[in-house]
C-alpha cells in the first residue's frame, strides 16, 4: 500500500479509537460572547437567504435580524458569500492545533485526515444547517458566483499550506501538499454529500468519511501498484 494512502487510512482508524481529540483551552466570556454573536449572523442570514433569495438579501438586513450593527457583522464576515462557508478562519485554526498536536514524525497526510474527522464529528448536530447551506451554494455555484469560487480557491490554499508546514516544504514547488490536500478534500466533500442525502439517521458523517478515507486507500494501492514495483 503507498504510504500516504496507508497513513489517510491508519487516521480513519486511530481518529475513531479517539487519540485525535486536541487539548481544548476554557474559553472566557468574551470568546463565548463572540461565538454566540456568529452563530446568531449565521442562522439570521441563512433564513433570509431561503425566505427571500440570496442576492435579494443585503447585509443591513441579516445584520438587522441578528440585532447587531452592519459594522459588527464585517468583523465576523467579510461578505454575505463567506457567510455561506461559515468560519472558514477558526476551521484553520481549528485543523492547525489538532496537526500540531499530532507526534511530529507522523505523516502529514494522517494528521490531516485526523483533523478532518474531528471537523466531521462537530458537524453532526447541525445537520440541517449543513443541509440548508448547500442547497444555497449550489443555487449559487450554478449561477457562476465569481466570489465563492474565490473563497473555495483560499480555503484550498489554506489546508494545503497547513501541510506544506508540516511537511516541511514549499507548496509553490512541491506537488505533494496539493495534491494531498486536494485528496482529501474531496473525500471530505464526498462523505458531506452522502451524508446530507442519506436516509439513515443512525450513519454519522465520521462513519462515512472513514468510510472513503479507507476505499480512497484502497484504490490509490491499485493505482500505485505497478509504478512502485516498476524499476527507477
Amino acid at each position: 500500500m503507498t504510504t500516504a494512502a496507508t497513513e489517510a487510512t491508519e487516521a480513519a482508524g486511530a481518529a475513531e479509537a479517539g487519540d485525535d481529540t486536541a487539548a481544548e483551552a476554557p474559553m472566557g466570556r468574551r470568546q463565548r460572547k463572540a461565538i454566540r454573536t456568529r452563530a446568531s449572523i449565521e442562522d439570521a442570514a441563512l433564513r433570509l437567504f431561503t425566505e427571500q433569495g440570496f442576492d435579494a438579501t443585503t447585509v443591513e438586513q441579516i445584520a438587522e435580524a441578528a440585532d447587531i450593527a452592519p459594522r459588527t457583522f464585517f468583523r465576523y464576515f467579510p461578505s454575505k458569500d463567506a457567510v455561506l462557508f461559515g468560519d472558514l478562519g477558526g476551521e484553520t485554526e481549528r485543523m492547525r492545533t489538532i496537526m500540531d498536536s499530532r507526534a511530529s514524525h507522523e505523516h502529514p497526510m494522517r494528521s490531516l485526515a485526523a483533523a478532518m474527522l474531528d471537523a466531521a464529528e462537530r458537524m453532526e448536530p447541525d445537520r440541517e444547517q449543513h443541509l440548508m447551506r448547500a442547497e444555497l451554494l449550489h443555487a449559487l455555484d450554478n449561477a457562476g458566483d465569481y466570489e465563492l469560487h474565490l473563497l473555495r480557491q483560499q480555503w484550498m490554499q489554506d489546508v494545503t499550506n497547513l501541510v506544506a508546514e508540516h511537511l516541511g516544504v514549499d507548496s509553490g514547488t512541491d506537488p505533494r501538499p496539493g495534491a494531498w490536500s486536494m485528496t482529501l478534500v474531496s473525500c471530505f466533500g464526498s462523505a458531506m454529500h452522502a451524508w446530507l442525502v442519506r436516509t439513515d439517521d443512525s450513519i454519522t458523517l465520521r462513519h462515512i468519511l472513514s468510510g472513503v478515507l479507507a476505499a480512497t486507500s484502497e484504490g490509490l494501492e491499485q493505482a500505485t501498484d505497478e509504478i512502485a514495483s516498476a524499476p527507477r
